[in-house]
């Protein structure tokens, strides 16, 4: 049992090559940064606003009746003056605590019957899906401000 122990010579297995490290990792940034770089085309990402370009600043109903299902209103919409008939359902709804029960109005149909500029001269329909978005809240609003359901 005469062996002797291998002793472990640390200045050969323990180096520690950092610059060997620092220049694979050099390398290897360059390259990612490189195939990066090749790989991007500004003109694939192009982006388009979601909302509408122009959206009303002036609106306000100057005038609103209502029958059964259905109703007629006086939309002023940027200066222009709209008169509109709609188709109405109301709905029940409440705020999830008891007594808060309330009727809201959901806009079913919006027809513009005539539009009118400045000076009152008629004009043809101008108006859009966002500005048929804008009038249904509009009418809404009013309805529910007025507390119109409530004697319908």
């Amino acid at each position: 049992m005469n062996l002797k122990p291998t002793s472990i010579n640390p200045t050969v297995t323990h180096r520690v090559q950092r610059f060997g490290f620092i220049k694979i990792v050099a390398l290897s940034g360059l390259f990612a940064t490189g195939a990066l770089a090749l790989a991007y085309d500004p003109q694939v990402t192009e982006y388009k606003l979601a909302t509408p370009l122009h959206a009303p600043a002036q609106n306000a109903v100057a005038a609103m009746a209502l029958q059964e299902n259905t109703g007629t209103a006086v939309v002023r919409l940027d200066g222009f003056t709209l008169d509109v008939n709609f188709k109405y359902n109301p709905v029940e709804e409440n705020y999830g605590v008891p007594g808060s029960d309330f009727m809201n109005a959901e806009i079913l149909d919006l027809a513009v019957d005539q539009a009118y500029d400045n000076s009152g001269n008629e004009i043809s329909d101008f108006t859009d899906f966002n500005d048929h978005l804008t009038i249904n809240a509009m009418l809404v609003a009013h309805i529910l401000q007025n507390r119109m359901l409530e004697g319908v």
